[in-house]
């Protein structure tokens, strides 16, 4: 076989996902012989062989560096840089020797950005990458140049939306603006008028949710499930079209399924077909259950597929989307005098915004694990990304100020703990930190059972916690939280005045750090609290799933005949 042959011959097994025989045929091939296409292809086979072995695996990501240092200014240099981000960000999860690729990685993006500014699939990848990294300020960097290109991408413009809640340089009117000025991205669908749908023939109200998370035990499904159950049938229909993967084994999905009367499995569709579906069951009400977490599909909701459109519980903050037209809040979130910093009408269920179903098993009392032992433990199990460099310095305060003390972190989504325990480092406060693997959603006891070793929680700023503060007060835990100047960075005030916990609210960082040291000395205090919660917490208004059904029928009632 000559080496045109050779070549032929690998680019149709690689074609046809014929990744062995791709392997054994560049084995004839030396790697200074290669060029940089053929270097990807041999990295992506040996991952999508999955037959390999740790010493494999660091070959293929050397086969991706070799394709990026052989020219890095071709598009197959490019693409080894961006293959070395995807299969990194991925493998370091569970191998964490990996994460030097991504460390060379971030070198290597910084050497060629200037030159790349306005490549879309490199800027995608340079925000996973430092994301990955918690590095905050290179994310800064490359939102801002998002924000002032003229960059078509919808998603990676909502991405940069998304990214900017994590921040205190975006004020309430920056994200309005930003998110108006993103909405013109988004096309329209060609799609039926609804003048020209008959929506008289409902017998009932049709309410529809579209979402991403319906799948393994995710918060959506927890904070959903009841409302669904308990809402008044008599009046609605309930439909739901689920962009999650479809698993006839996933007890969180079989469960909603079985609380829905019109379940669509909507993952392979484009916009316009899923559009036009939602169109054909003739939705009243259509609820967006993903915001700018899933910034592709939003085109649905900006080419008006029903008549009314609200935005809940996924994304905490404004869409700027003309055509979505409720968003629904509570009186702590979002004041009065703010509601025009928002694009949608604001609805204000009267106590909170979401209400949560609780677990499987029974509640037993929790009590203080530092009578037990010699440390006062704090534990946050929120996403390492809402760890903003505010929040590490406020933490690091605490952590010095008291003996003795341990703080106990776990993420929901894959980032690397090394840059998080660095960060930690430059205050001295790092052998303080412990960090537990990232959340499994299947192990939901053995996660929840960890807020066992935690005297009080920690939320973060700006933006809060929200399935985790509720995770801690089940498991009787208090959470100390701060104020914050938007919906995004209420919810943690709102939690807590729901549960008469205003001791527990901070006006800002100096008086959390000294509330934090105060209930590390007054342990008093925090078992009463203890007791309080689990006393007080399954009938108030964070657990009250019947009567928070009652109160979000009545807002979609409103919404309906307004």
């Amino acid at each position: 076989m000559n080496e045109e042959e050779l070549k032929k011959e690998i680019i149709f097994s690689f074609n046809n996902n014929q990744f062995s025989k791709v392997l054994e045929l560049t084995k004839k091939i030396e790697k200074k012989d290669r060029p940089p296409a053929l270097e990807n292809i041999i990295g992506i086979s040996i991952y999508n062989n999955k037959k390999y072995t740790e010493k494999e695996l660091n070959d293929a990501f050397e086969c991706f560096e070799r394709a990026f240092l052989k020219d890095k200014n071709s598009e197959h240099g490019l693409n080894g840089l961006i293959n070395i981000i995807k299969l990194g960000t991925k493998v370091s999860q569970i191998l964490n020797n990996f994460s030097i690729f991504l460390y060379k990685a971030s070198k290597f993006y910084k050497n060629i950005e200037k030159e790349n500014e306005k490549n879309e699939e490199f800027l995608k990848a340079g925000i996973i990458l430092f994301s990955y990294l918690l590095d905050e300020l290179k994310l800064k960097d490359i939102t801002k140049k998002i924000f002032e290109s003229n960059i078509q991408s919808n998603f990676l413009r909502g991405l940069t939306i998304f990214e900017n809640n994590y921040y205190y340089e975006w004020s309430q009117s920056n994200h309005l603006d930003f998110a108006r000025k993103n909405s013109k991205f988004f096309s329209k669908l060609e799609i039926k008028d609804i003048k020209n749908i008959d929506y008289k023939a409902n017998k009932k109200i049709n309410l529809g949710f579209v979402g991403n998370d319906f799948e393994k035990n995710h918060s959506i499904s927890f904070f959903i499930k009841d409302t669904l159950k308990y809402i008044n049938k008599e009046k609605f229909k309930i439909f739901i079209f689920s962009l999650s993967k479809k698993n006839l084994n996933d007890e969180s999905q079989n469960e909603l399924r079985n609380l829905s009367e019109e379940w669509f499995d909507v993952e392979d569709l484009d916009n316009l077909n899923l559009a036009k579906i939602i169109q054909k069951q003739k939705i009243n009400i259509l609820v967006d259950l993903m915001g700018y977490t899933k910034p592709q599909r939003l085109e649905i909701f900006n080419s008006r597929v029903a008549p009314k459109q609200i935005s809940w519980l996924a994304y905490c903050n404004t869409s700027g989307l003309d055509t979505m037209d409720y968003l629904i809040s509570d009186e702590n979130l979002i004041l009065d005098e703010e509601e025009k910093l928002y694009s949608e009408k604001i609805i204000k269920l009267p106590n909170v915004w979401n209400s949560h179903s609780g677990f499987n098993y029974e509640r037993t009392f929790n009590d203080l694990p530092c009578f037990n032992n010699k440390n006062f433990t704090f534990g946050s199990f929120n996403n390492f990304r809402k760890i903003s460099n505010e929040v590490v310095e406020t933490w690091s305060q605490i952590l010095k100020n008291i003996p003795n003390s341990k703080l106990i972190l776990k993420s929901s989504t894959a980032c690397d703990s090394g840059s998080l325990l660095s960060k930690f480092k430059n205050y001295q406060v790092d052998h303080k930190i412990v960090i537990l693997k990232k959340f499994d959603y299947f192990n939901k006891q053995d996660h929840i059972n960890l807020y066992r070793k935690i005297d009080l929680s920690l939320d973060t700023f700006p933006y809060n916690g929200v399935t985790t503060t509720f995770e801690s007060l089940w498991m009787n835990v208090p959470v100390l939280v701060m104020k914050g100047f938007n919906f995004n960075s209420r919810c943690g005030e709102s939690i807590m005045k729901n549960i008469n916990l205003e001791n527990f609210i901070s006006e800002n960082r100096e008086q959390y750090v000294s509330k934090a040291l105060m209930f590390s000395k007054d342990r008093e205090i925090l078992k009463k609290t203890r007791e309080k919660i689990f006393k007080d917490l399954k009938s108030s208004p964070l657990f009250n799933t019947k009567d928070f059904a009652k109160d979000f029928n009545d807002v979609l009632l409103k919404i309906y005949n307004s």
